[in-house]
């Protein structure tokens, strides 16, 4: 679908003129694509993207394309010239080109705030893949919470708590055109509202690092995560998606329930950002005559033995923490990692395939308390 009758041509001129006498200035095309479901923030470019954006215009010619997901594969929701003129040349007076780059992004902006999505699944690699199908050198923002939930990365499956460059490296090498000459921008990863809980700190850092590696993985010419928030506020989508479950904290009078998410960085064994938090309160249980067991498990995987080894290291990361919140050692009777052998739900369907909730269940440390401490 094409927007561009809804820009009034100010400081424009038509496209047939965009080359007209500018073949010593440089040309930039920025291609800016949105996700913009339900669960995302409304669209609203950030401070770093306008830069950016005002940089290639005091450059020259500039070129700014929208996509959004679920139009049409390759097709673009908006293609505007951005290249502020005096006639049929590049406005050289420096204040003018300032005014009506100001004027376009006015104009951009309230395009972009009523921009909402409406599919069924968030899938940020295909809108990628419609950004990097154009030949040429580009700019190509990608606005999203990254939160993919369809193959070949359905993170509702897969959750976050993973190993990045494993699941970097299955991504098929069709999946993405390459990215060679592209310098691409991720802005809103980990960002979420609506029915998606935030994600813990940990969570994000997988997210981001998950995103980085793909970019990479199709030799792009630079690959940078926007830290900036995304200012949009409440989203306008309509797409209702899946959510990814990363667990929740539960305590409950002789047991403590904690998802590897908020414990662990992803697929390793050290503490995360807000981990020394969550053991605090678990610590408190505890007093002279409370005895535990520690119980870490993770979902099912291609490897029993890796499992295994994760879990154990990390039932033991977990009593060391504890011990060092001054719960004593003796205390501990039994700390098992369990790997998937011994899960406390069935997260394998009929096809083989992960069941989510009970795959996010599964991904936890059960902190099992005889003679809990009782308050007061």
């Amino acid at each position: 679908m094409n927007h561009s009758r809804l820009f009034a041509a100010v400081v424009l001129v038509a496209a047939s003129c965009a080359a007209c006498g500018e073949t010593s200035r440089e040309a930039t095309t920025i291609r800016i694509g949105v996700t913009a479901s339900a669960n995302e923030p409304r669209v609203e470019l950030t401070r770093t993207v306008i830069d950016r954006m005002s940089d290639a215009v005091d450059s020259g010619v500039t070129r700014v394309v929208v996509y959004r997901q679920g139009d049409a594969a390759g097709g673009a929701y908006s293609d505007e010239d951005f290249t502020v003129r005096d006639g049929n040349e590049v406005e050289s007076d420096s204040a003018l080109r300032r005014l009506g780059f100001e004027q376009n992004l006015t104009r951009l902006t309230g395009q972009l705030a009523q921009v909402g999505g409406s599919g069924p699944r968030l899938d940020p690699l295909a809108v990628l893949a419609d950004m990097a199908s154009a030949a040429g050198p580009a700019v190509l923002v990608l606005q999203t919470s990254g939160l993919q939930n369809t193959d070949p990365i359905d993170l509702t499956r897969l959750g976050l708590d993973l190993d990045v460059p494993t699941v970097v490296a299955s991504v098929p090498d069709d999946a993405l055109p390459e990215l060679t000459g592209k310098d691409v921008i991720f802005s809103g990863l980990g960002q979420v509202t609506g029915a998606q809980k935030p994600l813990p700190p940990a969570a994000r850092e997988a997210l981001v690092d998950l995103w980085m590696g793909i970019c990479a993985k199709f030799d792009a010419k630079s690959c940078t995560h926007d830290t900036e928030p995304v200012p949009g506020g409440a989203s306008i989508g309509r797409g209702e998606v899946p959510t990814v479950d990363l667990g929740e904290v539960v305590h409950q009078e002789s047991l403590v329930h904690l998802p590897t998410a908020v414990l662990f960085k992803a697929g390793t064994d050290q503490l995360a950002p807000g981990a020394r938090e969550a053991l605090q309160e678990v610590a408190k249980k505890f007093d002279g005559r409370t005895t535990a067991r520690v119980i870490a498990r993770t979902a099912n995987s291609s490897s029993a033995e890796a499992a295994l080894d994760l879990t154990q290291r990390r039932g033991q990361r977990v009593v060391a923490e504890l011990v060092d919140l001054g719960v004593s050692r003796s205390a501990f009777i039994e700390v098992v990692g369990a790997g998937f052998t011994a899960p406390l739900a069935v997260d394998l369907d009929g096809a083989g395939d992960l069941i989510p909730a009970a795959a996010a269940r599964n991904r936890s440390v059960v902190v099992e308390l005889a003679e809990p401490k009782t308050s007061g």
